[in-house]
């Protein structure tokens, strides 16, 4: 007993150092300001926005200016809002139409030119393909804007055939004049100086191991997910020297170990969609440069791995063998780096894309990690892990009632950003609980369950802030259920998406459907926003101990939500309300390309005290067979509560519905 109580002094101690020497993160960063509005209107909606690196500049997609869909780009200084690329006023109406408006921006360095995609025919007497999605970059330096055709063949401004597509926030260089996009299943380069186009993905020989320039990846190099609307597409550094993307159909892009290969070649037989990993290469070092491996289960290159490696020699494994040496049905990562989830997993680069900033699911659920691409360096020892998971078994009610503000499945970290200069990693998560162990978390957690908000991490302080708050300091409160359907493209329509940093990471831009995060915001859907850091560098924190006494605090009224998949394939919901009343839940998911959400399930309950109580959601009829596939049914969970005196309390929550076979509870 003396032993542990040691340590666990020890322990406090170093917490309260590190407290006490952490920099003061609440005073640094700003107020959020809303940025898709001009003087006398705000935005119908708006989303996607990119940030250029000299921070002035956001450009961004949504509707406004008497209607008009498309891109928009606003100057931050002036606080003036200027058009991209847009249709005429009050048109798209639809929501085919609005899909297939402009979207996706990236900006340049000094916000002069933006890339973006789009079917409109902006360069008709080159964009020839009927009804095809195309990729350009305009140069807004002049009124009205240029426009240059991005995904064009090689020494010609002819549109490739086929669909293209640029991702949006890293498919532009910083100096403007390259683009990354993709075009059927295979990445490409677009050099718009040069009018050269390069195929980046391609072939790499498995006798020879040499590249093959110029001949595609057969089955296509990059991971696509049409079912889940996921984005696929590339990211380029800011110097244009340096390609990543999500690939599929690893044994004809890099060296794998002898029987990694047969495994991905099994898994992508037996899965509805490809292995997938995330891939890099540096372009600058010409024709025969290899694509290369960022994380995996193998590392062939690795010193003392023989030539006929396999997964189970030491020295021949990467950071993550389990993603493919584990094959059950049950483990969510066995299609690979990303998993199963509708997440925004594309690799972000720094300035000269030695840095690698990404989501992956190697265990349960996405988190953030760092990985150095310099040469030399093993796949174990250039990774870095940011963030983890902390569980808690919803089925505790100890646990769940000394610990309300946490739930079990924290949630995943849905994308991120990297500031070009690699100190500062921005991402959003609905996660409630993050570990004791660098970067430390400086603020406190959102007050309330399922939103996704926006987190920075500091490399340079090894720190971990929350920066989206609402009015006052609260947490963020996300639109009402369902969604506007314009809503739906910011990701998952609860919150915090897409951030963006600029140069140095001190001003983050990002959309979110909050409708509390500045006042007057009252058009009930997506916004973009920006807060930034203008307190130069942080000063030193210091740690107070409080008089004692007691002091009368008013208990807030709040539901406090988890969730729990059940071998059946039903979810269990635990809530607890602040006092007796009647619970009603219901779970709704759009289960069809551009169909609005149908609701799947429904429950009643009654609500006792401060007490926990158990809700099931069971699908209905011809649902239910989706919790049965592999990758089940994801879901939204609408909780009301409705007391007897007081307002109803209303919240929400991700979940999933998935049978677990031969599993009993």
């Amino acid at each position: 007993m003396r032993r542990r109580r040691s340590i666990a002094t020890v322990g406090l101690l170093a917490l309260i150092t590190a407290l006490a020497t952490a920099p003061a993160a609440d005073a640094a960063f700003g107020p959020i300001r809303l940025i898709s509005r001009t003087v006398p209107e705000q935005a119908e909606w708006a989303a996607a926005p990119a940030i250029s690196a000299d921070g002035r500049y956001v450009a961004f997609e949504g509707t406004l200016e008497e209607g008009r869909s498309g891109i928009f780009k606003a100057d931050l200084e002036t606080e003036t809002i200027s058009r991209v690329a847009t249709g005429d006023p009050f048109q798209p109406v639809t929501q085919e139409q609005q899909k297939n408006a402009p979207h996706d921006p990236s900006i340049s360095a000094d916000g002069r030119y933006v890339s973006f995609t789009t079917k409109a025919p902006l360069d008709p007497a080159h964009d020839t393909v009927p009804n095809s999605e195309d990729v350009y970059v305009a140069d807004t330096s002049t009124e009205p804007p240029t426009y240059e055709l991005a995904s064009a063949q090689d020494d010609s401004l002819a549109a490739l055939p086929g669909q293209s597509l640029a991702s949006p926030r890293v498919a532009l260089s910083a100096d403007g004049r390259r683009v990354a996009f993709v075009n059927g299943g295979q990445v490409y380069l677009r050099d718009l100086d040069t009018e050269q186009t390069m195929l980046v993905s391609a072939r790499r020989n498995p006798e020879t191991g040499e590249m093959e320039p110029g001949v595609p990846v057969p089955g296509g190099a990059v991971l696509s997910q049409p079912a889940l609307e996921l984005l696929v597409g590339a990211a380029i550094s800011g110097d244009g020297t340096t390609v990543a993307w999500i690939g599929a159909h690893l044994p004809e892009q890099v060296p794998l170990l002898s029987d990694e290969a047969a495994a991905i070649e099994a898994l992508d037989e037996r899965n509805l969609q490809p292995y997938d990993e995330p891939l890099w290469r540096r372009v600058a070092d010409g024709p025969g440069a290899p694509t290369r491996r960022i994380v995996g289960g193998g590392d062939p290159l690795a010193p003392g791995c023989p030539a006929d490696g396999v997964l189970s020699d030491p020295p021949c494994q990467g950071p993550f063998p389990g993603i493919i040496s584990n094959h059950t049905h049950n483990n969510n990562s066995a299609t690979g780096w990303l998993g199963l989830q509708r997440i925004d997993g594309i690799p972000q680069l720094s300035e000269d894309g030695r840095t690698v900033a990404l989501i992956g699911n190697p265990d349960e659920a996405a988190n953030v990690f760092l990985v150095n691409m310099s040469p030399g360096l093993t796949r174990d020892a250039a990774i870095r892990r940011l963030t983890r998971q902390v569980p808690i078994d919803p089925l505790d009610e100890g646990e769940v009632v000394n610990k309300p503000n946490y739930i079990r499945y924290n949630g995943h970290i849905w994308d991120l950003a990297i500031s070009p200069d690699a100190d500062r990693i921005a991402f959003t998560t609905g996660r409630q609980l993050f570990p004791l162990a660098p970067p430390n978390l400086l603020t406190q957690p959102p007050a309330q369950l399922g939103l996704t908000e926006l987190y920075l991490i500091d490399l340079e302080t090894e720190s971990l802030q929350r920066l989206t708050h609402g009015i006052g300091g609260d947490a963020e409160a996300s639109l009402p259920a369902p969604a506007k359907a314009e809503t739906e493209r910011a990701e998952n329509g609860n919150g915090t998406v897409s951030p963006g940093l600029d140069r140095d990471g001190h001003v983050v831009a990002f959309a979110s459907t909050a409708a509390n995060l500045v006042a007057g915001d009252g058009n009930d859907s997506s916004d973009v926003f920006t807060i930034s850091d203008d307190a130069g560098p942080p000063a030193p924190g210091t740690v107070a101990i409080p008089p004692t006494g007691r002091r009368k605090v008013k208990a807030r009224r709040r539901l406090v939500l988890s969730a729990q998949s059940l071998p059946n394939g039903g979810v269990r919901l635990v809530v607890i309300a602040p006092s007796r009343g009647k619970l009603s839940a219901s779970a709704r998911a759009p289960v069809a390309v551009g169909r609005r959400p149908s609701r799947l399930a429904a429950a009643q309950a009654p609500a006792k005290a401060g007490r926990p109580v158990k809700m099931t959601l069971g699908l209905r009829g011809p649902f239910r067979r989706l919790a049965h596939s592999r990758e089940g049914l994801y879901a939204t969970a609408f909780v009301s509560f409705h007391a007897r005196r007081g307002r109803t309390l209303h919240g929400k929550l991700e979940v999933r519905f998935r049978a677990h076979p031969g599993r009993r509870r």
